[in-house]
């Protein structure tokens, strides 16, 4: 077959070069390929098929242009269809540039056209490839410009660099940071990105969305409502996708040819849109210290405090991929309001009046994975964040992308929090007592977050556990989690000032003790050595005197800079360790003064924003 096809194919160049037709820059040819593939028992296996590559290519998913599968029977014709499926999926998770896919299904003397898009899959009727000239639809992909095939021609390529325009400004694409591996949905993907001759970075979402209807906010538009708050993304520009004749690029018009053959209409109908936003972060797996993640998560919630309580906008997708880490300030950033909608009403809570979808199935609130008749409310979105900081402290085993050995999360207890279950999830989170729970985290978090287990303790009890007067479950807000947060990020700082304070005071006395050795071991210098006078009598000259230490909270050190230990916020805290570097560093410890004490009082409610 493979070799039928590319004689037809030279056949076909030498005509359209006849006509004096554009062609390609370069030749395109048919290949037998051995892939994998799903099975109709639904288990993966190599199946034989042929690919249309430009000629002296790879044979990779990446590089494939069209895609055929075969059966030896017509009544085989669906098994081949799925084949395809499993090929298209891979070709859109490759190929950025991936507009619409098409496969072609030969079984027997059937065959059939099956489109790929991002709104789904689009089937031709079935046709006889005695009555119906089925070599014209593979063939015409080896001679006519990549669009007819699927390929987006607004992203070129200039001397190996990729180039895309946006609002009438071109930006060089650097960096892929994120591509959606499925077929249906919104085919997010995202680049970094910069203008030529800078050196400022640019990030471009390029994502299907819904058509603009009259009454609905773009994610454009909801942005710009947020646009004074530096812990949401910042929207430079947007502008939907035009096709070369001028129409805007949507599911429906790359499926016209499709319709026409016979295929299915009822798709969703989306269009194709480019938002370029600023900063630039990294993503919430790359924090550099446990309290960097806290910050971030800490961040992240008071940028959708903003969204709720300023801009009457929901975000309804709190993820691990929606709080970012900016590039540069490493705070906390929220992205991707894809799923956010305006809620109303002048009192709290402001409930949506309509739900934008599920979100991101391992961050789902339970309330909501329970019933779809939920309407969606602040609070679902704060247990979101708990769930995120969940699944960081069992994902990871330290900073930097640090991954967990032989650790499988979907065969853990939080498997549940990954398959969707909600019933186990519900049960873990309202109905396990304080005991159950903490044993729960025990077997799931990574020993590297132990000091981050009472922080999570806090949010669940926030979160699911209080009750009104009435007996009622009190449902928590904004600043009752932003509280519990500062309490916790406060108190890590207060230790971490303790421990420095502690080894300071160490090295000090340390070094004041070496000091002492090495003055003891001096031999006497020349002007107190003994000396004879005019008489012959010994004249022996008085030792030096010994430099006298003073250690408090405002003393100086033997040096002249001044010292100032924190008192321990939490005394009851310390670690015999710490309490007996105390000892050894502070000998003689005097009593608080009345300002002293109102002092320290006072650092204890301050909180950090």
């Amino acid at each position: 077959m493979a070799s039928f096809l590319n004689r037809f194919t030279r056949c076909c160049w030498l005509g359209y070069r006849g006509m004096q037709q554009p062609l390609p820059a370069t030749p395109r040819q048919w290949i037998v390929t051995d892939s994998a593939r799903v099975l109709a028992d639904g288990n993966v296996g190599q199946a034989l098929g042929i690919a249309l590559v430009d000629v002296g290519v790879d044979v990779q998913w990446c590089n494939i242009l069209c895609d055929v599968q075969m059966a030896s029977s017509a009544e085989l014709l669906p098994e081949a269809i799925e084949r395809l499926s499993t090929g298209a999926s891979n070709i859109f998770a490759t190929q950025e540039d991936r507009l619409f896919h098409i496969g072609l299904a030969i079984a027997g003397d059937t065959f059939q056209l099956a489109s790929f898009d991002r709104a789904g899959r689009v089937l031709s009727g079935r046709y006889d490839v005695q009555e119906h000239a089925f070599i014209f639809a593979p063939l015409g992909m080896t001679v006519l410009d990549k669009s007819f095939g699927g390929k987006d021609t607004s992203i070129v390529t200039r001397g190996g660099l990729r180039f895309v325009s946006v609002g009438g400004v071109e930006y060089e694409i650097l960096q892929t940071l994120s591509i959606c591996k499925n077929i249906c949905g919104r085919g997010t993907i995202c680049w970094r990105c910069r203008r030529p001759g800078s050196d400022e970075d640019f990030v471009i979402k390029n994502v299907w969305a819904n058509q603009r209807r009259h009454g609905f906010d773009t994610e454009g538009d909801l942005l710009r409502m947020a646009r004074n708050h530096d812990g949401v993304a910042r929207l430079v520009c947007e502008e939907t996708v035009l096709q070369s004749d001028g129409r805007v690029t949507t599911t429906m018009s790359l499926h016209e040819g499709l319709m026409r053959l016979g295929g299915i209409g009822g798709l969703p109908q989306l269009e194709l849109r480019r938002l370029v936003l600023q900063p630039y972060a990294r993503p919430l797996g790359e924090f550099s210290s446990k309290d960097e993640l806290l910050q971030s998560l800490r961040d992240g919630i008071a940028a959708h405090s903003y969204l709720y309580n300023v801009c009457d906008v929901l975000h309804c997708d709190i993820s691990d991929n929606n709080v970012m880490i900016h590039a540069k300030t490493r705070r906390g950033l929220l992205i991707d309001l894809d799923c956010a909608v305006k809620v109303e009403g002048y009192r709290w809570p402001k409930l949506a009046t309509k739900r934008s979808g599920m979100g991101t199935l391992p961050f789902v609130a339970c309330d909501m994975l329970n019933t779809f008749s939920e309407p969606q409310a602040p609070w679902h979105d704060l247990e979101s964040f708990l769930h995120v900081l969940m699944y960081m402290c069992a994902s990871y085993s330290g900073p930097s992308n640090t991954p967990r050995e032989d650790f499988d999360i979907f065969d853990s207890p939080m498997d549940a929090w990954m398959t969707g279950d909600a019933r186990r999830k519900a049960r873990v989170m309202y109905t396990f007592d304080d005991n159950e729970f903490r044993g729960f985290v025990d077997s799931v978090f990574d020993p590297y977050f132990d000091d981050l287990k009472d922080l999570v303790y806090d949010l669940r009890t926030a979160l699911f556990r209080l009750r009104d007067s009435e007996g009622k479950r009190d449902k928590p807000d904004h600043d009752m989690i932003l509280e519990i947060f500062d309490r916790h990020i406060e108190a890590r700082r207060a230790a971490l000032d303790r421990a420095a304070t502690i080894e300071h005071a160490r090295s000090m006395s340390s070094a004041d003790t070496q000091a002492s050795g090495e003055r003891r071991n001096e031999k006497p210098s020349a002007c107190y050595a003994s000396a004879a006078s005019n008489d012959g009598t010994i004249v022996i000259p008085s030792p030096p005197r010994p430099r006298k230490q003073t250690w408090s909270s405002g003393s100086q050190t033997s040096d002249g800079s001044e010292r100032t230990l924190v008192p321990s916020r939490h005394p009851s805290e310390e670690t015999e360790e710490s309490k007996q570097a105390l000892k050894v560093s502070l000998p003689r410890k005097r009593k608080r003064t009345a300002d002293e004490e109102q002092t320290s009082r006072s650092s204890k409610r301050r909180k950090v924003y």
